[in-house]
């Protein structure tokens, strides 16, 4: 029962310190605010939920918070939402909050859209929003935004693990101070003074009527057998009653003059007591947030104050050389790192394709080889007098229609409308010349005109040929596919459409095997927003898109190094087409080496036979007589006696010699 007051309204001397009472009078309350955002219920629960998830009054002894990094106050939020600043508090709690939406910390505040609607659609969540495709968050109202931010914390409470565990560390600050009135309404202090009217609210048909007592839930079915007792089922009854309740809140104080107003009218002497049993507390962080506003103006006012002072033209010119300088040697450094990458991957490209080709050169000449050991033996019935001119009418009829040979070691079909050509480097973010960075270095002084922009276009055009051109950044057969850039040609294409004996074919170049999750890859609609500080293009990646706002948005990987080179099926397909090229002359010269060391072998041997037969004949070595032997007249013999001369008649004598008709 209430009980009505007769005293005079609450003295805040009583209850707040003296340094309080002070700096209440000194200090401005702050910006002005609307009366509807301030009296929205959804407003208000982010606002309190933020209050107890960042650094604030109500965490600072708590611990780590869980949005830690993030000095919040109401006072700068509010100051926050007409300014649009990327450093603001309000953009940094919306990225904090998309990073535990989406759980991926390289999420960026662009993907806002994509990546909140989705999630909310899955649960069915402020379906205003989330299931209307052209509806931007940017475009909606201050309470509409806060509804979509509401929902967002409600996803959060029910699914984030972390928030989970950070509830069961800090129950005690989400257990705000209640009181409770008649008619089944209390009342709810928020952190900040917020006074909220919670009320149970039944529809006008909600009725439940079941037993209050245990023994009326069953039923008992008794004869003279048998003794049966049923118990009543009554759980469809209750949930549908609980689905016709619902809870209802009502914001009755927004700011601290409407706290301290309500404080001093109300007429119920135990709500007075419990509200200004709160103050204390609420006067922290009304000061805490002034002054926290007051050193934000004067932080501002200063740097204003430094950036219109009056500097010495000798000051100025010394800082302008500065920084030219400082952007002459980041200029520099950056064409240094562009052409080591370029050179880099133009030597990959390089070695692979050699190791390509030392790969297809053995395969070649392996099917070439048995095309002709079968056009061998299908002439074997025809008589032939001249050898090398039957192998060459061979080799002619195998390089024209043999089987194995004519069938290609890369099956793929020609693109249609013929190959796009590809119209950028494909060049990480970091390495890409922009105009607005030449724009700078001009007006610097820094020479840039052998210089141009590098073009953002990237081209698609796949094996599956279900779409080609240029920056196909909306087409559904590209979006959420995996892809995968050539490094050679730099045409962009599905990952999925790449055959394994191509795959196979760069694993034998390589000489080890290799799948699909060894190349750099991207994925263009999904909001995988990765932190594509250092992020080049799909040609040596291991992932990859993203760009900055004034550039066509274009694939990239998050690799900042070159993982295993990418060559796709056309380009091996051109490189098998070299080969075969010069396979006809490589051919006529190992046949014509081939017919030089068969003759010879021949000449060898038919050397062979007649020395053989020679021996045959005459078995008696030959003495030859050596050209500087001096003469006989020049070294007179001794005349022999007849004794030596019967000797040598005898010695002289003949023995025949018998042929065989194997020696024949």
């Amino acid at each position: 029962m209430k009980r009505e007051l007769d005293n005079d309204p609450v003295v805040l001397e009583d209850y707040l310190s003296q340094d309080q009472l002070q700096q209440l009078s000194k200090t401005a309350p702050g910006p002005a605010v609307s009366p509807e955002l301030v009296h929205n219920w959804h407003f208000q629960y982010v606002v309190a939920w933020l209050e107890v998830v960042c650094d604030t009054q109500y965490t600072i002894d708590q611990g780590k918070a869980f949005y830690a990094g993030i000095a919040f106050d109401e006072k700068l939020l509010l100051q926050d939402l007409h300014e649009a600043c990327e450093d603001s508090i309000y953009a940094h709690i919306r990225s904090r909050i998309l990073r535990t939406v989406t759980q991926n910390k390289t999420v960026q505040l662009k993907e806002w859209d994509v990546a909140i609607k989705y999630n909310l659609s899955q649960r069915n969540a402020a379906v205003w929003y989330s299931q209307n495709p052209d509806t931007r968050f940017s475009d909606l109202s201050l309470v509409e935004q806060f509804k979509v931010l509401y929902a967002c914390i409600k996803y959060i409470e029910r699914r984030n693990q972390g928030f989970r565990m950070y509830l069961g560390n800090h129950l005690a600050q989400f257990q705000f101070p209640e009181y409770l009135l008649e008619n089944r309404v209390s009342l709810l202090v928020l952190p900040g003074g917020k006074i909220v009217e919670k009320s149970i609210v039944a529809s006008e048909n909600a009725e439940l009527r079941i037993p209050i007592k245990l023994r009326n839930c069953c039923v008992r079915y008794e004869d003279q057998e048998s003794v049966e007792v049923v118990q009543l089922d009554f759980g469809p009854d209750i949930d549908e009653f609980l689905t016709q309740i619902s809870l209802a809140f009502r914001v009755v104080t927004g700011t601290w003059d409407e706290y301290v107003e309500y404080l001093n009218s109300t007429t119920d002497e135990s709500i007075q007591q419990f509200l200004a049993g709160q103050l204390p507390v609420i006067a922290d962080v009304e000061l805490n947030g002034r002054r926290l506003l007051a050193n934000r103006e004067r932080e501002r006012s200063m740097a204003e104050l430094l950036v219109r002072r009056k500097r010495s033209s000798r000051l100025v010119a010394r800082e302008e050389d500065t920084k030219r300088r400082d952007l002459e040697a980041r200029w520099h450094e950056k064409l240094d790192e562009r052409d080591h990458y370029l050179r880099t991957r133009q030597r990959a490209v390089a070695k692979v394709s050699k190791a390509i080709k030392d790969s297809m050169w053995p395969q070649l000449w392996d099917k070439f080889e048995q095309d002709v050991k079968l056009e061998k033996l299908r002439r074997r019935t025809y008589a032939h007098e001249n050898y090398a001119a039957q192998m060459a009418e061979v080799d002619a009829v195998v390089l024209e229609k043999g089987e194995k040979f004519s069938r290609p070691l890369i099956d793929i079909e020609e693109p249609a409308d013929g190959p796009l050509k590809a119209l950028s480097l494909e060049l990480p973010d970091e390495a890409v010349i922009t105009q607005e960075e030449l724009q700078e270095l001009a007006n610097h002084g820094v020479s840039v005109a052998d210089y141009g922009p590098d073009s953002q276009d990237w081209v698609f055009q796949c094996p599956c040929n279900v779409a080609r051109g240029v920056n196909l950044n909306e087409n559904e057969a590209v979006k959420q596919h995996t892809l995968v850039c050539c490094d050679m040609c730099l045409r962009w294409q599905h990952l999925e459409c790449q055959h394994d004996e191509w795959i196979a074919m760069l694993g034998e170049a390589r000489q080890k095997p290799l799948n699909r999750r060894d190349f750099a890859t991207a994925t263009l609609g999904r909001g995988a927003e990765r932190s594509q500080g250092s992020q080049r293009r799909s040609t040596r990646r291991t992932a990859e898109p993203e760009l900055p706002f004034a550039t066509q948005q274009r694939p990239v990987t998050s690799a900042n190094s070159l993982p295993e080179t990418f060559v796709c099926g056309w380009c091996m397909q051109t490189l098998e087409a070299g080969l075969r090229a010069v396979f006809g002359q490589e051919l006529s010269e190992t046949r014509a080496e081939q017919r030089k060391l068969h003759e010879e072998r021949e000449r060898r041997k038919r050397a062979k036979e007649e020395r053989k037969t020679k021996l045959a004949i005459d078995p008696t070595p030959v003495k030859l007589v050596k050209p500087n032997q001096p003469a006989d007249s020049a070294n007179p013999k001794k005349p022999a006696d007849s004794t030596n001369m019967m000797k040598t008649a005898k010695s002289a004598v003949g023995i025949p010699t018998i042929m065989l008709p194997s020696q024949l």
